[in-house]
């Protein structure tokens, strides 16, 4: 990608308040280098095998897990990663207590009730939330995927609203995690706090 492009879309994310996540899945090191070089320290990642691979270079990046959560390797994504955006379950919750490990969660939402995708409904949050609460997980805001076919003007309204819901009634951070590279820009008129850019980065 051309620098100035890069700039660009770095730049209208700024504007908003908001932060550029670059996802870096299936992408060598060196083809990441030019987003290190211009000053991320934050990258989202969707495979540990990618991440054991990024992390021998870009020993200081906070890294983000963006995928969803097989319950058999949580325990080395919550030893590895700086952020989870992709809690959902119950379960989750009840092997996150048990190992005490510090990190900064997000709930997925399934915004469209979309049974092939990972979340809890928008019907669930906030029972979701609570149960956080009581298991002394820090959820520190939600994310979500809207389904391709979706106004997402509607799905990401929908999303702002929730989130600021929970913030009068918690003592919440309000991260919201939503747009990717063909949705980002609307996802920012509606409160997005994370734009998870990968594919607009590359080409």
């Amino acid at each position: 990608m051309e620098i100035s492009n890069l700039e660009s879309i770095n730049s209208k994310v700024v504007s908003y308040g908001a932060k550029l996540l670059p996802v870096v899945k299936n992408r060598t090191n060196e083809e990441i280098k030019f987003l290190y070089e211009f000053g991320f320290r934050e990258f989202g990642e969707n495979r540990l095998t990618d991440f054991n691979l990024h992390k021998t270079v870009y020993k200081d990046v906070d890294y983000h897990f963006i995928a969803p959560i097989q319950s058999r390797k949580l325990k080395e994504i919550v030893k590895n990663f700086k952020y989870i955006h992709t809690i959902s379950r119950e379960k989750e919750i009840d092997i996150l207590e048990k190992l005490d490990i510090d990190c900064n969660y997000l709930i997925q939402v399934n915004i469209d009730n979309d049974p092939k995708k990972s979340g809890v409904t928008k019907n669930q949050v906030f029972k979701f939330y609570e149960h956080c609460i009581e298991k002394k997980i820090t959820v520190v805001g939600l994310m979500t995927i809207p389904d391709i076919n979706s106004d997402p003007k509607s799905i990401f309204s929908e999303m702002h609203q929730i989130n600021e819901k929970l913030i009068m009634d918690y003592s919440y951070k309000g991260e919201l995690s939503m747009g990717m590279s063909n949705d980002y820009e609307v996802a920012l008129d509606y409160g997005a706090t994370i734009v998870r850019i990968g594919t607009k980065l590359f080409t």
